[in-house]
């Protein structure tokens, strides 16, 4: 069947699904969540995990956008699968962990393990989906009973940025040019602009001052 122009440009003007990999080792859990998420039409389960490996293995090889790990998960815990994705070389991967225990302390945990989210299960239903979309959108997620407010402002800057704009931005909190910068890592200028604007939008920076403050607030340079 030919399709209309009008339904080509539809499907052109679609963005691509949210692809998601999930896992848990409570087959119920991890089932109730999956069709949560199928349920939404900009997001799709690419493939759910029962264990920490298992994970590990199944995201290496499906690439999605985001994937959801619980931190309790025989083999590997969510937390030991997070930093093993976020030292590997898997593009955009986003990370969202869950956790069924209401410590605030997991939250910084998760962020140091390199998850931009954690959502705590008993509000999964209400927080998952905004915790996936929120990560997509480069921002931070913690649930409101983990101390979202007060977490997601410590920890938001680390979360989002890569190695290469933190270090770029502990130069800029020191008062270092762009040309400074560069020769200081063996890079362009261009390329240390090019950081200095990505960095600035993941933290809706309007001015160089707005990093600096950032620089301070996350411990890169003292005050």
């Amino acid at each position: 069947m030919r399709k209309t122009q009008s339904g080509v440009a539809q499907a052109a003007a679609d963005p691509a699904p949210i692809r998601v990999v999930l896992a848990d080792d409570h087959q119920l859990v991890r089932e109730a969540l999956a069709r949560l998420l199928d349920c939404e039409p900009d997001l799709t389960v690419a493939a759910t995990c029962a264990d920490g490996d298992e994970a590990l293995e199944t995201i290496a090889r499906v690439r999605p956008t985001v994937a959801v790990l619980d931190i309790s998960m025989p083999r590997r815990t969510g937390l030991e699968v997070a930093a093993a994705l976020a030292q590997a070389d898997l593009g955009e991967l986003r990370i969202v962990v869950l956790t069924a225990l209401r410590a605030p302390e997991l939250a910084r945990r998760a962020f140091d393990h390199g998850a931009q989210a954690i959502v705590l299960k008993d509000d999964a239903f209400s927080d998952l989906l905004a915790a996936i979309r929120a990560v997509v959108a480069d921002r931070a997620f913690v649930s409101a009973a983990l101390g979202g407010a007060v977490i997601q402002a410590q920890s938001t800057s680390r979360a989002l940025l890569t190695d290469r704009e933190l270090e770029i931005l502990g130069l800029i909190g020191q008062g270092l040019t762009n040309r400074q910068i560069g020769v200081a890592l063996a890079i362009s200028t261009k390329t240390v602009d090019n950081h200095r604007t990505r960095m600035m939008r993941k933290l809706d920076a309007h001015a160089v001052a707005d990093l600096v403050r950032h620089a301070i607030r996350i411990g890169l340079v003292e005050p």
